[in-house]
């Protein structure tokens, strides 16, 4: 498993945990609201780190495209010039 997918998961994990939490303060009054806004700030925390990855590989695809192109061109500018 990829570690963007293991950070999409306990995304979800967090996020429902939430939710549980949330509904649970909302009628039953038992958790604190410190424990539900660590559990939504760390949901947070893990959706940004994973689009910060994403956002990591993508330049470097790009990066590695645009390379790809210049090299590409070079060629066949040493084509022409033959």
């Amino acid at each position: 498993m990829k570690r963007s997918q293991i950070l999409n998961l306990l995304f979800w994990i967090l996020l429902i945990i939430g939710i549980i939490l949330l509904v649970w303060y909302i009628f039953g009054n038992t958790p604190t609201e410190l424990a539900i806004t660590l559990t939504f700030i760390l949901t947070l925390m893990l959706k940004m780190w994973a689009i910060s990855d994403e956002l990591k590989e993508f330049k470097h695809e790009v990066k590695f495209s645009f390379h790809r192109i210049k090299e590409d061109i070079n060629n066949v500018i040493k084509r022409n010039k033959k």
